[in-house]
């Protein structure tokens, strides 16, 4: 029986060589290659493979260099030997139009350029009701009433007063700092942590638009790294601040504040996953969560403008509003400030006392005097 089999053996070796065919090693099937481009090389979560138009030299630089989500693959893991019956394989498979997966024709639309066209929308999504949003509560603040107060204090003062505001009680937080510096780190690290990650996001769309891979001591690579950790150390005191604080929920957004911080830290969760997977080289699963990371971002920013995330542009704004009518009654540039029972409040009294006249019917000009 076991010379038969000997003979069989030869028998197929010799046919294969009469035919110019030589059995070869399945090196595609058996690579991590497969994980994304599909077991016939029709593609996955990565492109098709089969019937390549790359030359040799392009697919090598694609392998090692890496490109978008593909990591870089290094000779440890591919052998220079391997790689070229990888391409040899590719090359040689029929094309079948039919095995092209719905994951690569999903996937296919979110190359760098197709995702930075989604999250324009999304931007702009946000940005629409988040001005919305502004437009209501300086509306509520009777900003509209305040502005012939600013004239008369000045445009260039009130300009420079509403600046400084914005970057030392808004961006640095400085009336936290001066009453409670643990809190204040704890914010901290949300708002620098979302701003350089904000701030990454932007660079490496200029420096790296391909997402190629880069050295964990990369400026690129670090940055983001960096904020990332900030951001979940910050997400982490937030939760335990919905645990232990009694006063936090306010009644009314407590849902929707949880939502944004949930979105957060899964924002900063699938970050570290997708960089680390591609590090240890487990690509299989890096298309995957890099497509919930998104998915999470995505969110995270057309949500915003409706969970406690807006609150990271509103507060700044209505401190703002109310350094400059400190100002206006500091300077006595308008005397109803000063008179006012609760001075500084006269442009809010106004405010009131037009939306009165609106909802009995009343048109006219709204005049304020004080008595003692």
């Amino acid at each position: 029986m076991n010379a038969r089999l000997v003979y069989l053996t030869i028998l197929a070796g010799l046919t294969a060589t009469i035919f110019g065919q030589t059995p070869t090693r399945d090196v595609f099937g058996g690579s991590s290659c497969m994980g994304c481009h599909g077991q016939s090389a029709m593609g996955g979560l990565g492109p098709p493979l089969a019937k390549t138009k790359l030359s040799i030299e392009e697919f090598q630089k694609i392998v090692r260099s890496g490109k978008g989500m593909m990591p870089a693959i290094k000779e440890n893991d591919l052998s220079p030997g391997d790689l070229q019956e990888v391409y040899t394989e590719v090359s040689n498979k029929p094309w079948l139009e039919d095995q092209i997966p719905i994951a690569y024709k999903v996937g296919r639309f979110l190359s760098p350029t197709s995702v930075s066209h989604i999250f324009m929308v999304a931007f702009l999504f946000c940005g629409i009701f988040a001005v919305r949003g502004i437009t209501y509560w300086l509306r509520c603040a009777g900003f509209k009433q305040l502005l012939p107060s600013l004239a008369k204090l000045g445009w260039a003062k009130a300009i420079g007063i509403a600046l400084k505001s914005l970057i030392v009680d808004g961006f640095l937080v400085g009336s936290l700092w001066k009453n409670n510096k643990k809190r204040w780190v704890m914010h901290g690290l949300l708002i620098y942590g979302f701003c350089g990650l904000l701030l990454a996001d932007i660079l490496i769309a200029i420096f790296n638009p391909q997402r190629g891979q880069l050295p964990l001591t990369d400026p690129l690579k670090l940055l983001p790294i960096v904020s990332g950790f900030a951001v979940a150390l910050g997400v982490c005191y937030v939760m335990y601040r919905y645990k232990k604080d009694e006063y936090i929920d306010n009644g009314l957004t407590l849902g929707k504040d949880f939502l944004f911080v949930n979105l957060l830290f899964h924002v900063a969760i699938s970050g570290f996953l997708v960089v680390t997977l591609k590090r240890l080289g487990i690509n299989d699963w890096v298309m995957t969560i890099y497509l919930y990371h998104l998915a999470s971002v995505f969110l995270l920013i057309v949500t915003g403008p409706f969970t406690r995330f807006q609150h990271m542009y509103v507060v700044p704004i209505m401190v703002a509003v109310t350094r400059l009518t400190e100002a206006v009654t500091a300077t006595g540039v308008e005397l109803g400030f000063q008179r006012e029972p609760s001075p500084g409040r006269h442009h809010k009294s106004a405010r009131i006392a037009e939306d009165v006249l609106k909802q009995v019917g009343l048109e006219g000009k709204v005049v304020m005097r004080y008595y003692p």
